[in-house]
């Protein structure tokens, strides 16, 4: 959602910033099909219902091996949210669709996806970049946060792109 809301900005607010940082994003993500069904798997079931299927999107399997107690505290605040607010993100990002208009971003971009996401994948990373004039792409071993599993990468590769 931080990416949607990043290209908006950078659309509608561009003399607000000097650089734009998407991070495991797209200009449309998944159908809405899907978001649909997860919407109502959400109001049937509350959080728990969907949130081991989320860590399976959100971590790579290695990394679930390797790290569990990450995928338990980060499953943990997931199943803490708030139901209604969640649905309400998950309809937005239903809706958002820039693939019409990201070309019209003009802010030094760096875009950064992961190897194994399968929500936002390197496919769509490299849709942006290669639709936003000048950016960068950056392609990390990881899934969807990559911030979280590959994050020394992650931190050098931002620092880089923001110190540049």
């Amino acid at each position: 959602m931080g990416g949607q809301t990043g290209m908006w900005l950078a659309l509608n607010a561009a003399d607000r910033f000097h650089k734009l940082v998407l991070c495991n994003t797209a200009a449309k993500i998944g159908t809405p099909e899907v978001w649909n069904t997860r919407i109502e798997g959400v109001r049937k079931g509350g959080m728990k219902s969907i949130s081991s299927a989320v860590m399976e999107r959100w971590f790579s399997a290695d990394y679930r091996t390797k790290s569990p107690d990450v995928i338990a505290s980060t499953k943990l605040m997931l199943e803490g949210a708030n139901p209604d607010g969640y649905v309400a993100n998950c309809a937005a990002i239903r809706d958002f669709d820039a693939r019409e208009s990201i070309a019209a971003i003009h802010v030094p971009t760096l875009v950064i996806a992961g190897t194994h996401d399968a929500a936002t994948t390197p496919a769509d990373g490299r849709y942006l970049a290669g639709h936003i004039a000048g950016a960068r792409y950056v392609e990390l071993n990881a899934a969807h946060l990559s911030n979280i599993e590959n994050r020394d990468r992650f931190n050098t590769e931002l620092s880089a792109f923001l110190l540049s």
